[in-house]
């Protein structure tokens, strides 16, 4: 008796060039059916990605096999990448088709199912497409990180501009119809006119927009031809230039920032070269009058410029930054810490991390019970389906929010285990940076320097021309500091030759000596 088959086709749109096209694939397999004697009673073409079966034509083809049960033997594709990229759903649906009584094949990948072992060679056909994807999809971020990175913005434009490509074919942005709206609304907000009046304003000028879109639109700063490129791994989150023309100035972009803010300044979107020269402006305060001390820049005789932080409050201090500087890194070179210490420095970040741990495990396994539940429901609704009990349209609805919420279960546990990596890598990072923290001072750009001594000294430090001063010190470093041989305090309160504690104040105090 002649096998009675079903054949199957499938390619996704960016497959076409790659000699996957339909019908190439319906050749092959109605030439394959033609030697080996098989009548084809069944033959469909898909154009859906093989992520899941939530395909429009694949679901047809379930529903006649359930008419029609005990009428295919076996549904016949080319590859095993042709039937699923996603390994779960296909053993799912290799089941459910089991019970109609249909066996799956690919004739360019031929396996006896029968023959248990060959199941391991079915894992690794199903895996390495599913796996392909995924590496396709980290490319595609790389390569959208990788524009950003060069200012080219490969996204769906921003609202007054428009998708287009320069004289290389590279993507870019240019200003569209809406341009004029856009500079409109910035100028309207500078003035103070509130968003609500000027969404209001705009849908009466033609210009349909919601007020949460415009409130995103007033804090982007691709107006001014800037560029976000989203913190990634251990690349931190920075503003660059791009590569298309921005539309407003900077001026009005920062002066509406202020009126967004409540009035109160925001940093400008690029650190500056005076930010790196004058790293310490904001944790300095003037020793004479406890007002925080400011930078700038002189020029002298010879036209040399310097930097100075000095006092504009009392007028008292002032103070070259290369002077401040070597006195802060001659304090850090001067914290040496024990093996033991670094021990426990390691301990205390690892706990500060970690916060509860028995909590979070909760958490994980509530997550993969989660997943587990949305995947048996997945499995039992594929047998509904193929049992007739429920339609194609309850079908794929009930489908979609099984999946989805299979999903957001699956991101969560990756947020979890890619949280405990990074806070690896972090620890490691803790740790290494007090084995020399006046080489990693004298390395780090001006936020880097500001982050360090905020963790170290939680309070403002004072700077007399000599040595500096400060009310706390970090307790965990206090603490590492304290149990190492050269740092135990002495009966004039010197606990280290390069720290001594205060007598003269109330609250203990700290006081850190550089060379004079």
């Amino acid at each position: 008796m002649r096998k009675r088959v079903a054949i199957m086709s499938r390619v996704s749109s960016d497959e076409q060039a790659k000699g996957y096209s339909l019908d190439i694939q319906i050749d092959a397999l109605e030439k394959y059916c033609a030697y080996n004697n098989m009548e084809v009673v069944y033959s469909f073409k898909e154009d859906h990605s093989a992520k899941d079966f939530n395909r429009p034509a694949f679901i047809q083809f379930l529903e006649y096999a359930k008419r029609n049960k005990g009428k295919i033997d076996e549904l016949l594709f080319t590859s095993w990448d042709r039937f699923s990229r996603n390994m779960e759903d296909a053993y799912a649906v290799i089941r459910q088709l089991k019970k109609l009584g249909i066996t799956v094949l690919a004739i360019e990948q031929p396996i006896d199912l029968s023959i248990p072992e060959n199941k391991l060679i079915l894992a690794m056909y199903l895996t390495i497409p599913e796996v392909d994807n995924d590496r396709r999809s980290i490319k595609v971020r790389g390569g959208m990180r990788a524009a950003l990175k060069a200012g080219r913005w490969c996204r769906p434009a921003p609202f007054g501009y428009r998708n287009t490509r320069d004289e290389n074919n590279n993507p870019i942005i240019v200003p569209n119809q809406m341009s004029e709206s856009v500079r409109w609304a910035f100028e309207q907000v500078a003035k103070g006119t509130a968003q609500v009046d000027v969404v209001k304003a705009l849908s009466k000028k033609g210009t349909p927009i919601s007020r949460s879109r415009l409130s995103e639109l007033l804090r982007n700063p691709m107006y001014i031809g800037k560029i976000e490129v989203p913190a990634f791994d251990n690349e931190p989150h920075k503003i660059i230039e791009g590569n298309h023309d921005g539309l407003i100035s900077e001026e009005l972009y920062f002066k509406v920032q202020e009126v967004l803010s409540g009035n109160q300044p925001k940093k400008r979107v690029s650190s500056s070269i005076q930010n790196e020269v004058l790293p310490l402006r904001g944790i300095l305060k003037c020793s004479s009058c406890g007002e925080k001390l400011t930078g700038s820049h002189s020029r002298g005789k010879m036209g040399t410029r310097y930097a100075y932080y000095h006092c504009n409050h009392c007028h008292q201090e002032r103070y070259r930054t290369e002077m401040v500087n070597d006195a802060i890194t001659e304090i850090l070179d001067s914290m040496r810490f024990s093996r033991s210490s670094k021990e426990i420095f390691e301990e205390i970040v690892k706990r500060l991390l970690n916060g509860d741990v028995k909590s979070k495990k909760v958490e994980i396994k509530k997550l993969q019970e989660i997943i587990s539940k949305q995947e048996e429901r997945i499995e039992r609704l594929q047998d509904n389906l193929a049992d007739n009990v429920i339609s194609t349209d309850d079908y794929m609805t009930m489908r979609s929010r099984y999946s989805q919420a299979k999903q957001e279960a699956q991101n969560e546990l990756r947020k979890f285990r890619e949280d405990a990596s990074d806070k690896t890598n972090l620890i490691e990072k803790a740790v290494s940076t007090i084995e020399s923290l006046g080489q990693g001072y004298k390395k780090a750009d001006a936020e880097a320097k500001i982050r360090l001594l905020s963790s170290i000294f939680p309070e403002m430090i004072e700077f007399d021309g000599k040595k500096c001063r400060t009310p706390k010190i970090n307790q965990a470093v206090a603490l590492c500091l304290s149990i190492d041989k050269g740092f135990r305090e002495k009966e004039n309160r010197t606990i280290h030759e390069k720290l001594e504690l205060s007598g003269l104040v109330a609250p203990s105090r700290i006081e850190l000596l550089s060379k004079v």
